[in-house]
């Protein structure tokens, strides 16, 4: 997923400071360290379109993908269908706290066209205030550079408005919560029913942290109907912030 955007992810502080600054809601939670700290940190910007900035001369980092199909391209719908739920274990790289194990893929038929390729998932499937997660192999002490795309499902006649999160943490030994340590950085956002919404950000591994969870999580959703709400496509993840 490393064709999204060209932006630079400039990595400048703590996610509140960001906010401020961007005029985004100031609404991201560290849990863990501070960056300013030895542990953990992180920072989230939001932009409806993609921001242009001055071209560096600086050398590009080489550009290589962290996750696994972050753009929901795997499985392919088959022909003439809408969406699909498939089993968990069926979709590279995603598992989900789904109450029936279920990922909710999507086309572009049911009015909402992908912001990349030609699929997209919803996080609520079956459930309601689901999460989909995916671990990912990590350097302790190192930055990342994370982005993704949120959009509210039209359930209504009005406007819609779904809340979405992005939760990264050290992968959970003994597992017993979809977080694992409840996140050591934890950032929300809100989207609506119009148009794509791009967040990104950066976070910052703690030591001996060579595997992180990566969780999106749908906070709210603006229909009452399980299973309805918090569109999601182009996670993408990856050392270098010149490479989003």
């Amino acid at each position: 997923m490393l064709k999204h955007n060209r932006a630079l992810l400039p990595a400048i502080g703590a996610a509140t400071l960001l906010a401020t600054l961007l005029g985004a809601p100031a609404n991201a939670a560290e849990t863990g360290h501070g960056p300013g700290d030895s542990g953990n940190g992180g920072g989230a910007m939001t932009f409806n379109q993609p921001k242009h900035q001055a071209h560096s001369n600086a050398a590009p980092m080489q550009c290589k993908e962290m996750t696994v199909d972050g753009g929901f391209e795997t499985p392919k719908l088959g022909k003439g269908d809408d969406y699909m739920q498939f089993d968990e274990d069926d979709v590279p790289g995603w598992r989900t706290d789904d109450p029936d194990g279920k990922i909710e893929i999507w086309g572009g038929s049911m009015g909402v066209t992908p912001r990349f390729g030609k699929q997209f998932a919803e996080i609520n499937a079956t459930g309601s205030y689901n999460s989909i997660y995916q671990d990912i192999k990590t350097k302790p002490n190192t930055k990342i550079y994370w982005s993704f795309w949120i959009r509210a499902r039209d359930s209504s006649d009005g406007k819609d408005v779904d809340a979405t999160s992005i939760h990264f943490s050290k992968t959970p030994k003994n597992d017993t919560s979809i977080n694992g340590l409840q996140g050591q950085f934890a950032y929300s956002n809100s989207s609506d029913d119009v148009r794509w919404k791009r967040l990104y950000g950066w976070y910052k591994t703690g030591p001996s942290q060579t595997s992180t969870r990566v969780t999106l999580t749908a906070d709210d959703s603006a229909s009452t109907d399980a299973g309805y709400g918090n569109l999601v496509d182009g996670l993408t993840i990856t050392e270098a912030p010149n490479c989003m």
